[in-house]
């Protein structure tokens, strides 16, 4: 489980730079002046990362009933702070909306 546990952090770790990359690069591109997607900016940067990285446990057998409880509590923690690192890294209005 413990094999389990650190690949998911570290392909969660890609996935979710990978999202916040291309959340970012959508933004600039083609939502730049949207007022809509500065209202609800949390679709694109904690909504989809953190969807993704739940399926991604769950491919890599977490969350299932025989695998232990603390290995999926710890994965819902990785998830939890690999969303919350990866928050304000793209996200153009971070130090201006808030």
């Amino acid at each position: 489980m413990k094999e389990r546990l650190m690949g998911f952090l570290f392909c969660g770790a890609l996935l979710a730079i990978l999202i916040n990359y291309a959340a970012d690069k959508i933004h600039a591109r083609l939502f730049a002046d949207s007022l809509w997607f500065q209202a609800h900016w949390y679709i694109p940067y904690v909504v989809v990362p953190a969807a993704s990285l739940l399926v991604l446990a769950f491919s890599l057998g977490f969350f299932r009933p025989r695998t232990p409880r603390w290995a999926d509590a710890l994965a819902l923690l990785g998830t939890a702070l690999l969303v919350y690192l990866t928050l304000g890294g793209s996200y153009s209005c971070w130090q201006y909306c808030f």
